[in-house]
């Protein structure tokens, strides 16, 4: 069974590939900036936490759109995880 954490890091994956199917299979990975590398512009990083919010339930408000959060998809999927445990 996948780790919670697990979870949200493949809906992030399957996200940006649906979003950019021109994307190199493999070249976006845990590590991948959400802000500097070309996955998403900022309508598809808006789309992708609209998106997070809804399929885990959880409440993003637009304090949450700090860029630290987007430091990576695995900081990014931490973040929601950490949203859907409080």
């Amino acid at each position: 069974m996948a780790q919670p954490v697990g979870i949200v890091r493949e809906a992030i994956f399957a996200f940006i590939a649906a979003r950019n199917p021109g994307l190199p299979p493999g070249s976006v990975t845990g590590e991948t900036s959400l802000v500097t590398s070309d996955a998403l512009d900022s309508i598809g990083i808006l789309d992708l936490m609209m998106h997070l919010g809804d399929r885990f339930g959880v409440e993003i408000d637009e304090d949450s759109f700090d860029l630290a959060n987007f430091a990576s998809v695995d900081t990014l999927a931490h973040f929601i995880d950490d949203r859907r445990a409080a």
